[in-house]
């Protein structure tokens, strides 16, 4: 491992973000149908908001932890998932899990193609779990490595 040390302030900033954008989306599909939200543009917009900001916090973790603890620099969150799951920083159950989300984050981010929003509710709900898994996974590499 490299020398430089890893911030766990920063860590934890970003966990934190990942946190509160997950309690808002959890509130939003708690209390509305995806019939509701459909019909909800501005609703519909704030959940793929936060979608964007957990992708930022966790590809910036992911990032931190590759350039202070093993000197990677990588290029785009696609590779640092693939390089964390390569360093042992998060499982390969979670990278595979999260490599669509990723993709999903650039469609959003660049407007590729137009997104069905039906489709992304269901994945939404499906998978709000993810967040909470990479959140353990980081907590505990950080506590055994950082």
């Amino acid at each position: 491992m490299s020398e430089k040390r890893i911030s766990r302030d920063r860590i934890r900033e970003n966990l934190a973000t990942i946190l509160r954008e997950k309690t808002d989306m959890e509130d939003l599909l708690g209390r509305f149908s995806d019939q509701e939200l459909l019909q909800d543009r501005h609703r519909l917009k704030s959940l793929k908001l936060s979608v964007i900001l957990i992708n930022e916090a966790m590809g910036s973790i992911l990032q931190h932890l590759l350039a202070k603890a093993f000197g990677d620099v990588v290029e785009g969150y696609q590779q640092a998932i693939e390089k964390a799951h390569s360093r042992r920083i998060i499982s390969g159950d979670l990278a595979g899990r999260l490599k669509p989300f990723v993709g999903f984050r650039n469609m959003l981010v660049h407007q590729y193609w137009r997104i069905s929003d039906a489709l992304f509710l269901k994945n939404l709900r499906d998978n709000l779990s993810d967040f909470d898994d990479f959140g353990r996974e980081i907590r505990r590499w950080v506590e055994e490595n950082g």
